[in-house]
């Protein structure tokens, strides 16, 4: 399967939403809505071919989108920097095991600065039986109590930035407030996380002058997506309900199609 994905905002929205319902078979006011939300966004998951030929349609009435597959690279396949260097020429980016990532400046292809978030949501329903008067008289005194049910909920959210960094030959590494060790920020370095990681997107974006930097993510990378598949579980056990959110994969998609974007031209 592939996502179709829009990269920039419709020139003409009425002749993308046209486009978008010719190929789908989508109602226009459905088309207009998939269209609506910022881009990135994705508007279909499709066969490769349909993918493909929406992709087609839209690019020729002057949308910019393209299909990717729907498998889309996560953080198995990038170097997960524990530590980070940087010199007049390259950037290095060293895990907690392997071999470090090193990325001269004029090879940077894109830095994307993110935010994922996972969120856990609990719903119980408590029910309880009390005297009611009312009850008892209604019944003759066969029944003396009254059911009651409340349904209590919490939820609790744990976001996450991060910044993704592409070299031109396919190469890609994280950077996460979680994992990295910030004292390479030396006197740059900030009371929090946040604070330190647009620090260091600052500086990766000063001597990275030639690459694609993005910081949309920050807001686009924080809900799970239509169309990606594993961003929500849930588990119900007696009276509760668990239901466990996760953006990554989402994250994991945008960036993907940013990336693809920069390769084709189609951004900035």
């Amino acid at each position: 399967m592939k996502l179709v994905a829009v990269v920039r905002a419709p020139e003409h929205p009425e002749d993308a939403a046209a486009a978008v319902a010719t190929a789908t078979g989508m109602t226009l006011a459905e088309a207009r809505m998939r269209l609506a939300p910022e881009p990135p966004a994705l508007l279909a998951r499709l066969p490769p071919d349909q993918a493909d030929a929406l992709a087609t349609a839209l690019t020729r009435s002057g949308v910019s989108a393209l299909a990717v597959e729907a498998s889309v690279p996560t953080d198995s396949d990038r170097t997960l920097a524990a530590k980070l260097g940087m010199t007049g020429t390259a950037v290095t980016f060293t895990p907690v095991g392997g071999d470090p990532l090193v990325v001269p400046w004029t090879e940077v292809l894109a830095i994307l600065r993110g935010t994922r978030t996972s969120r856990l949501e609990v719903e119980r329903t408590q029910k309880t039986r009390s005297l009611s008067v009312g009850v008892a008289l209604a019944t003759g005194g066969l029944r003396v109590t009254r059911q009651t049910e409340k349904t209590f909920r919490s939820s609790e959210e744990s976001p996450e930035q991060v910044i993704l960094v592409y070299a031109r030959d396919g190469g890609a590494a994280l950077i996460s407030e979680r994992q990295l060790d910030i004292s390479c920020l030396g006197p740059g370095l900030h009371p929090s996380s946040a604070a330190n990681m647009a620090e260091v997107a600052r500086l990766l974006r000063e001597k990275a002058r030639g690459a694609f930097h993005d910081e949309r993510l920050l807001r686009l990378g924080r809900r799970p997506l239509p169309f990606v598949l594993g961003s929500e579980g849930r588990a119900t056990s007696g009276a509760t309900t668990v239901t466990r959110t996760d953006s990554r994969a989402s994250l994991d998609v945008l960036a993907e199609v940013l990336r693809q974007a920069v390769v084709a031209g189609l951004l900035p």
